[in-house]
């Protein structure tokens, strides 16, 4: 039965939940709780392992405490940072960066910049995955999945979303509902759609809609159709088959490194201009969810590397260009390395579409880093990576620091593997400079960080980087 305690928190969890710890009693999580606010709160689970709570009220509260704007804060749980203000947002992931280095040894690493969002803690998400399931009255719903659960949360109102996005997604969902276009169901093979990833331009406000079914029905069709006919923004509604019984949104196919995607109405891909270069992004293509926080880490990630033109860079998870193509301004010689076929071809069509010299490359990193090494003998390359949260996959920390780099720039949005993979790189002899905050994810616990890596001293180039006439 749900009851009142006490309780003074102690500290941060990873997923943004403050923890209680007592020795001989069970940890205590505390939803909306902070560290250091005596508080009490209504324990609503017992377990063997962990006990979890929701905050109720503080005398006195933490003066970074704020009311929560959305009435599914709770429900939704996908930002749980919502009842801190900006300060008391900054302080947290301070605290879990700092906690992560030291977890390996890497605690002298200093911490310092904070890059807060310019567009604020509010209408800053240009990138918006929404679920598809059954409610207990079985009737569709459509909106983000739940705090403890996959079930769904109808969403009406997103203070996180960009206007264009709100807009986008009570349309998509009213015709899923008019069409009765129901939820897919692995177990029967019944049913259709299993989630929609909607990504819009900061720059034009176009939309881009990429459908996830279980299987292809004309229903598609018609819902695509009326959705770019019911917003003018949206450009394009393509469909991405997924029948596996995962939680995984977009299959790869191995062999090809395709997502196997149909086009059901309009565009390929939107525009994105960010630090003076325009992207092209397609339906499963990995942008930055921020962009005005994209141009902060750009700019500061080049500033970092102090590029010219006798540089060659090597842009690893490049995605659709990314750094590779704001890297490409300052250096003489640019590649990337995208395990995407589709996020390769894209990049390419930037580098020609802007001007640049980079060429990029399709496949897993650690395949295709031993070719690259071998071009690059001798040079002492820039190499930046930015990987998903898994971090660098075993292996290619040594790959890298094989390839004596002049500088290596590390983009991550997980400290966890980020202070992992630095120690792997400070055991190697790379020096670690300052880590650099940037709030790429307001009222979450997530942020995306900056470090550079330094070769040692000795580690001098031998010989100059290849030169690439600039395309035209």
């Amino acid at each position: 039965m749900a009851h009142d305690i006490q309780v003074t928190p102690q500290r941060w969890t990873p997923k943004g939940e403050t923890l209680v710890e007592k020795e001989g009693r069970t940890p205590l999580t505390v939803w909306s709780g902070i560290p250091g606010e005596a508080s009490t709160v209504k324990v609503v689970h017992e377990g063997n392992n962990l006990t979890r709570a929701l905050w109720v009220r503080a005398r006195p509260p933490s003066p970074h405490r704020v009311t929560p704007q959305c009435e599914k804060y709770e429900a939704c749980g996908g930002c749980p940072l919502m009842h801190l203000n900006a300060e008391g947002q900054e302080a947290m992931r301070r605290e879990v960066v700092n906690e992560a280095l030291r977890q390996e040894g890497m605690g002298s690493v200093h911490v310092g910049a904070f890059h807060a969002s310019p567009d604020g803690l509010e209408d800053f998400r240009y990138v918006v995955k929404l679920g598809i399931d059954r409610s207990p009255h079985d009737k569709i719903r459509v909106g983000g999945w739940g705090r403890r659960d996959r079930r769904v949360v109808p969403i009406p109102l997103c203070h996180v979303a960009a206007p264009v996005m709100n807009k986008t997604m009570k349309s998509l969902a009213h015709y899923i509902i008019e069409l009765d276009i129901q939820p897919f169901d692995f177990e029967t093979g019944r049913g259709v759609l299993r989630a929609a990833v909607l990504r819009a331009s900061r720059t034009n406000n176009e939309v881009l809609i990429t459908l996830v079914a279980g299987r292809f029905t004309r229903a598609l069709n018609e819902l695509a159709e009326k959705v770019v006919q019911g917003v003018s923004e949206v450009v394009g509604v393509w469909v991405h088959i997924n029948d596996t019984n995962s939680n995984t949104i977009f299959l790869r196919d191995d062999d090809t490194g395709t997502l196997g995607i149909k086009p059901l109405e309009g565009k390929e891909t939107i525009e994105e201009t960010v630090g003076g270069v325009t992207y092209r992004i397609g339906p499963g293509d990995f942008f930055q969810t921020n962009p005005s926080v994209a141009e902060i880490l750009y700019a500061r990630t080049i500033e970092r590397l102090e590029l010219d033109d006798q540089d060659s860079v090597v842009d690893l998870y490049c995605g659709v260009g990314g750094f590779a193509l704001q890297a490409a301004k300052h250096a003489g010689f640019v590649v990337g390395v995208e395990e995407l076929d589709g996020a390769v071809v894209r990049a390419r069509n930037a580098a020609r579409y802007n001007r640049l010299n980079a060429e990029f490359h399709s496949g897993v990193v650690s395949n295709v880093l031993p070719e690259l090494a071998r071009r690059l003998k001798g040079v002492g390359p820039v190499i930046t990576v930015n990987p998903a949260r898994r971090g660098l996959e075993e292996g290619v920390v040594d790959q890298i620091v094989a390839m004596a780099p002049r500088r290596v720039a590390y983009v991550s949005c997980h400290p966890v593997t980020l202070a992992r993979d630095l120690r792997l790189f400070r055991d190697r002899g790379m020096s670690v400079g300052e880590i650099e905050m940037f709030d790429m994810f307001p009222n979450t616990p997530h942020v995306e960080c900056l470090v550079t890596l330094d070769a040692p001293p000795s580690q001098a180039p031998t010989r100059r980087a290849p030169r690439r006439r600039v395309v035209r």
